[in-house]
């Protein structure tokens, strides 16, 4: 027995005991730096002393861990090919800024590339270092003990003298003038050790919106910003990502995973269905055993740092849960780096995933796991795949664009744009058709006769369009972010079957390559001169050897047909709906019809064409007006359009998962249903599975008589995404959805349980819903929100009409429905929309009229509207929540 450790341990509690007492004592209030003093104090439990109670129980234990050790680093693969490294950035810059810092020194390393970055040791040294340099602020970036650090090693301890110096400092650099700037990756378990602190500065960033009303109230100002991750260009990009890639799937969380270790076992279960490789990164310290669960010992790895970044380069797949599910910004910083290596991403639920990385995937079941891991039939398909998280990541996502945003914030404007000159020759029309479609937003464009050597002094690149090839949107894009993780004099395409993602020293087609324009002449345009040796060349996409662009696909012989409603959505569309469609095992049996309700945006008619393109069963059909409001119209135009027997709906922002289409059309087979249901997953900040009542557990109900099964359960609804439906019966019903209205899927889903002889019930998760909205934990929810209720009540209360069940409709459903959903919903209007939204509910009411009101609130709500008491309901549904 370890009887100094134990008697340390006691006197700590002892201590803190007899500090309580006193502040109890004195009524003092409880704060948080005094709660992290509580999870600080060591634990004096049996199991945390065993290691010095039982000798015996040491040996068997140490004898596990070498065990442990042993096999993990023998999973280790050999032979991991040989990272290229980046020999620089050709795009940006360090910023001339000055800032003090102190922090992880891994941070301060980063911002020595971004800025001009002193370091110190005390605060005397802060002091010096203001005296001699202008200083535009000092940032302070959240540590743990366990991080190396520049200076105040324990500043995550509130009590410590490192916290006790820490203030002294920020009092010192407001003496000076200098802003103090707090930021923070560590809200997610951590907040109460590092919130006092931050209250002490004059900006704070943090990378969870949810804590911002927190950091907020508890510093008295509203200077408090949101910051994602960032990645670092020369240490994470796709250079040698085309070679010697393994299907493998790397696990790369840290252990513990605190919350969220079920998640991470349903996706390795996944995996080890999928029949792929499994490796889990184990702790790097081999003198404690491993902190992952049990069930994945078997496929630990032990790996030093140089080794898990080659492994994890080498692998198709990293697989890494996230441990905060409801923040709309908060993302493991390894969903970032794996994107910009290349990797594919598997990942449980996040709103900020979904939000920011459509192409990242996210399985809720290892079934659907299972999908997405055998969805790639082509290396081809894989390695686009792969090459879009670069794309996304390079784009908005490095360490640069987040230094540029918090400048932005503390109102220091040192944004980088760098310009293009594309150069049209050929048809020009065609060449220009190509460069309008263009996403990268900094371009001009000239024709090849009017060029002169002024134009390239006043741009930074240049490229040729040549209407012998069709550049799609991302072509610019891409060959721009390539010169973010290399530092050449230009970027290329690829030569057939020529290497992808590595240096080269020429180029084949100044019509494939983008050219700093500081070292090019007009002679490189037109071929008389030719730039050699210091040049990257990425991948083959993004650019066709046609000038065909847009292809009508022949009819074929299908056996469902899947509808598709788009506005505006077309990047969800691509790697949301229509790659879960792709892992359905009867996809080359679906008809799939893209029904562009009129999309104003370039994006989306872009990625419509490009599956149209890509897959000879997707169909079109675009209205050209803008938009009529709601899913309802392309809807009831894809079941016109459609040419098989059932019917699906899907949303361009959902996914179908367990392959739950396949089961509903097997089902379907049965020609006495009308349609089979199953249920959804619907993924907020919270989790909640959505059924309908009576499922058989993991089999199938038969309803006989669906229009009593509705209204038994009080016209319980379900969405229509979840259904495989026979055409027929809506076409011989005359069914089609309220167009125009909010919601009309639910009364879609009550006329087809009217009407319909048989119904198949099924206990399967048939489509993931993702209703949490990015950039806004509220929803504002505007008067055409209100107009487009109505019409569905109108439509609801003249159909229920016509089937005999207003009645019971009125008795059962519409005053619980009204309470709960749209006077909840009136809350969140705007202020000055009130009045006109408060006439809307009104006019939903008179829709069920004659009608004896028995909620107190609807009748409340009645009265006063009736006696003109406005200002009344104002402070009883919108005030008070405000």
């Amino acid at each position: 027995m370890d009887v100094k450790t134990t008697l340390r341990d006691l006197q700590q509690h002892v201590k803190w005991l007899k500090d309580e007492k006193s502040r109890m004592d004195e009524k003092g209030k409880l704060t948080g730096d005094e709660l992290i003093l509580i999870d600080d104090l060591p634990s004096l439990s049996k199991a945390a002393q065993q290691p010095h109670l039982d000798d015996r129980l040491r040996a068997v234990q140490t004898q596990e861990l070498k065990r442990e050790v042993t096999d993990a680093r023998a999973r280790m693969p050999k032979d991991l090919p040989t990272p290229i490294a980046s020999n620089g950035c050709a795009f940006y810059e360090r910023t001339n800024v000055h800032v003090a810092f102190v922090g992880p020194t891994k941070r301060a390393e980063e911002l020595d590339r971004l800025c001009h970055t002193y370091r110190f040791d005390n605060v005397s040294g802060f002091l010096a270092v203001v005296d001699a340099q202008p200083i535009d602020f000092l940032l302070i970036s959240a540590a743990l003990v366990e991080d190396e650090t520049t200076a105040f090693h324990y500043m995550g301890m509130p009590m410590s003298h490192s916290r006790e110096w820490l203030i002294k400092l920020i009092r010192q650099a407001r003496r000076k003038e200098v802003p103090v700037v707090f930021e923070t990756t560590l809200d997610t378990n951590h907040f109460d050790r590092f919130s006092s602190l931050a209250a002490e500065c004059d900006y704070i960033f943090t990378a969870n919106e949810e804590r911002v009303a927190d950091y907020v109230e508890e510093a008295g100002h509203d200077r408090v910003f949101v910051i994602r991750p960032g990645i670092d260009p020369l240490r994470f990009n796709p250079i040698g990502m085309a070679t010697e890639k393994s299907e493998r799937v790397l696990v790369t969380n840290r252990f513990p995973v605190q919350r969220f270790s079920k998640d991470l076992l349903v996706l390795a279960d996944g995996v080890r269905q999928a029949g792929k490789e499994l490796l889990v990164l184990r702790e790097a310290d081999k003198s404690v055993k491993s902190k992952a669960p049990k069930e994945l010992n078997d496929a630990l790895v032990l790996a030093e740092v140089d080794e898990g970044e080659r492994l994890k380069r080498a692998s198709d797949w990293i697989l890494h849960v996230n441990e905060v599910k409801a923040s709309p910004t908060m993302t493991a910083r390894e969903i970032y780096e794996a994107q910009a290596r290349g990797n594919l991403v598997l990942t449980n639920y996040n709103v900020a995933v979904n939000n920011d990385f459509p192409n990242v995937f996210i399985a809720t079941s290892a079934l659907d796991a299972k999908g997405i891991l055998e969805m790639f039939k082509t290396e081809a398909e894989r390695y686009a795949h792969q090459l879009s998280g670069v794309r996304n990541v390079f784009t908005n996502h490095t360490m640069y664009d987040r230094f540029n945003e918090m400048l932005f914030a503390l109102g220091i404007s040192r944004s980088v744009q760098r310009d293009v000159l594309v150069i049209g020759r050929g048809d020009l029309t065609k060449a220009k058709a190509d460069f309008d479609i263009q996403s990268y937003p900094h371009t001009r464009f000239v024709a090849e006769e009017e060029l002169t050597e002024q134009d390239l002094l006043h741009v930074d690149y240049v490229t040729v369009f040549d209407s012998r090839f069709t550049y799609l949107d991302y072509y610019i894009e891409d060959l721009v972010n390539a010169f973010k993780y290399t530092d050449v004099h230009f970027v290329t395409k690829p030569a057939p079957e020529g290497l992808e993602h590595v240096y080269v020293e020429r180029y084949d087609d100044v019509a494939q390559t983008l050219f700093q324009a500081a070292h090019i002449s007009l002679g490189v345009i037109d071929g008389s001169e030719e730039i050699r040796g210091s040049g990257y060349v990425i991948d083959r996409f993004e650019q066709l050897e046609t000038s065909a662009r847009f292809v009508v696909n022949p009819p074929g012989t299908y056996k469902l047909s899947v509808i598709v409603p788009i506005y505006n959505n077309g990047r969800y569309l691509y790697n949301k709906c229509f790659s879960s469609l792709r892992r359905s095992s009867m996809f080359d049996d679906m008809e799939i019809w893209l029904v562009d309700d009129g999309s104003t945006e370039q994006e989306t008619t872009s990625y419509i064409e490009r599956l149209t393109r890509e897959y000879s069963n997707v169909y079109t059909y675009s209205f050209n007006d803008g938009g009529s409001g709601s899913a309802s119209r392309p809807r009831n135009k894809g079941v016109e359009l459609a040419t098989t027997p059932y019917i699906a709906f899907l949303d361009p922002d959902n996914e179908a998962v367990n392959d739950g289409y396949a089961e509903l059309f097997r089902l379907m087979q049965d020609d006495s249903l009308d349609l089979a249901v199953g249920s959804m997953l619907k993924l907020a900040t919270r989790e909640a599975m959505i059924e309908l009542n009576e499922l058989e557990p993991g089999g199938v109900k038969m309803i006989d008589d669906p229009r009593a099964y509705l209204l038994k359960h009080h016209f319980k609804v379900q969405s229509i995404q979840t259904m495989v439906i026979k055409k027929s019966f809506l076409t011989a019903n005359g069914l089609e959805q309220v167009i125009g209205a909010v919601g009309q899927d639910s009364l879609f889903f009550q006329e087809m349980f009217l009407r319909a002889g048989r119904v198949a019930l099924v206990d399967l998760t048939i489509h993931d819903y993702y209703a949490a909205v990015a950039g806004s934990t509220v929803n504002t929810i505007t008067k055409k929100y209100f107009d487009k209720c109505v019409i569905r009540e109108t439509a609801r209360a003249k159909a229920f009409a016509r089937e005999g069940v207003l009645d019971e409709y009125r008795a059962t459903r519409f005053e619980r429905f009204f309470e709960m959903w749209y006077l909840v919903f009136l809350r969140l209007s705007r202020s000055e929309d009130f009045d006109d939204n408060v006439a809307k509910l009104y006019t939903i009411i008179e829709q069920y009229r004659p009608i004896e009101l028995k909620s107190p609130r609807v009748k409340q709500f009645v009265d006063l509207y009736e006696t003109g008491q406005l200002q009344e309901l104002k402070r009883l549904y919108f005030d008070a929540y405000m």
